[in-house]
């Protein structure tokens, strides 16, 4: 097995294990699986790291990269990371593997899928068409998160709280939150052009 497709087994190993650890936790405290399902996965956490690892597993496995693929999820993953240590980490008090798992999503697999992408992952002929799908990616999951909220009164994150902000008010959160990933994706893409063009 090539380093590469070693390090992203690896990577696939993280991520895939540490969302079916969370999912075991949330059963092992009594919930069914399918609520343990439906309440984790309001979470874009929990969907972007599935994504990485299933991404990671495929690659392991000996499937192709793609670079539009691989830089979309470097964007998504690292606005995990980021926002959470910047916005949400401080309403947290977790304990014990609870607390080991939140860091894991948060953390250990945001920067092991930078080490990935920064090694391993296609980089080349990324450009600004590429951001439709980039920026598509967390604006159906705010609007997912939001009406999925209308059935059960539960906002995944604060910011796209509509009883506490209104619906103006979550509108320029997420205008704020797309214009953030934009600026973001655009230091992916220009790091791209620069690594690729030194390969």
């Amino acid at each position: 097995m090539s380093p590469a497709r070693a390090s992203a087994a690896l990577l696939a190993l993280a991520a895939l294990g540490t969302v079916l650890a969370r999912i075991w936790l949330s059963v092992s405290e009594g919930e069914s699986l399918g609520a343990a399902l439906w309440s984790l996965f309001r979470y874009f956490t929990l969907w972007t790291n599935t994504a990485v690892g299933l991404y990671a597993a495929w690659v392991a496995m000996g499937g192709r990269g793609s670079a539009r693929l691989a830089g979309g999820l470097l964007l998504s993953i690292l606005a995990v990371g980021l926002v959470y240590h910047l916005l949400l980490a401080h309403l947290s008090d977790l304990s014990g593997l609870e607390a080991r798992i939140d860091d894991m999503l948060h953390t250990v697999v945001p920067l092991g899928y930078l080490a990935y992408w920064t090694g391993a992952a296609p980089k080349a002929g990324l450009g600004l068409r590429d951001l439709g799908l980039w920026l598509g990616y967390p604006l159906v999951y705010c609007l997912y998160a939001i009406l999925r909220a209308q059935l059960d009164g539960v906002y995944p994150y604060p910011f796209l709280d509509v009883s506490e902000a209104g619906p103006g008010g979550v509108a320029l959160n997420v205008l704020g939150l797309l214009l953030a990933f934009g600026a973001l994706a655009l230091g992916i893409q220009a790091l791209a052009r620069r690594m690729a063009r030194g390969a």
